[in-house]
């Protein structure tokens, strides 16, 4: 038996019309195109969510455009909405290399949201395999402008095999952009890196960069982003690993030299 008390419990705009829905003369009861009228139907909210259930019918184009307006929508939505409605719709197009710089920043946008346990279940699952992905460059772009959020909510073990392993590709890339990129967001993040990592991975990378690239600005930004480690380093790794590359650097431009100056 329904209690009349029970209509407290719905929105204060539906009450009406969920009373006209139990009339007990069907012709007096309104129909679905009636019920589809109502103003919580016409809620932004509600028709994002009807948006992404027929995202299949739509075009690359006509996605990416909706895509871009996503996350402020996201921003109003609850959070249950988001990781359990939104998320699984924007997996879908994980598959699809050119849409994933359209996704990834809603789905990171909503990782902020989340807890750690929520992140690893729900989300990185299925995202870890985009760390792979070198191609759009917009998709590094984007990891790396979220470092620092990836190596707070992600376990050991995926930061060692999948995240680090990005960002040492990212200063073996051809792309400049890319390169200078990861050497500016590199030390917001050097306090998450371990320092086994530190010493034996990344920082040899930045050193052959250093040596090897053919743009002053690479060159100079790698002296920067090295400067800006020396507090995460041990006297001993300074002066054994960091002191004698110094003179091997193949430049003498006054930026390139102010910057081993300035290590010294």
């Amino acid at each position: 038996m329904f209690s009349p008390n029970a209509l407290a419990n719905l929105p204060q705009e539906s009450r009406e019309h969920v009373k006209m829905l139990l009339n007990c003369t069907a012709e007096l009861r309104p129909d679905a195109f009636q019920t589809s009228k109502l103003p919580m139907f016409e809620d932004v909210g509600v028709k994002t969510l009807q948006y992404l259930d027929s995202l299949y019918q739509w075009d690359n184009l006509q996605k990416s455009q909706f895509y871009r307006g996503l996350p402020q929508i996201i921003a109003k939505m609850p959070k249950r909405v988001n990781l359990h409605r939104i998320i699984p719709c924007l997996a879908k197009e994980y598959h699809t290399p050119e849409m994933v710089p359209f996704v990834l920043p809603n789905v990171l946008l909503v990782s902020e949201d989340a807890t750690k346990e929520e992140f690893q279940s729900l989300i990185l699952p299925d995202i870890i395999p985009l760390f792979r992905l070198q191609e759009p460059v917009q998709i590094t772009l984007i990891f790396m402008q979220k470092m620092e959020l990836l190596l707070s909510k992600c376990p050991q073990a995926v930061i060692a095999n999948h995240v680090l392993p990005m960002v040492y590709r990212a200063l073996e890339s051809d792309a400049q952009q890319i390169q200078e990129l990861c050497l500016s967001i590199i030390p917001k993040f050097a306090s998450l890196i371990e320092y086994s990592a530190m010493k034996n991975a990344l920082l040899p990378r930045i050193k052959k960069l250093c040596i090897s690239t053919s743009y002053l600005s690479v060159r100079v930004n790698c002296l920067v982003c090295i400067g800006k480690l020396l507090e995460h380093l041990d006297k001993w790794l300074v002066l054994d690993e960091i002191l004698p590359f110094l003179p091997q650097i193949p430049s003498k431009e006054p930026a390139v030299l102010m910057g081993v100056l300035g290590k010294l």
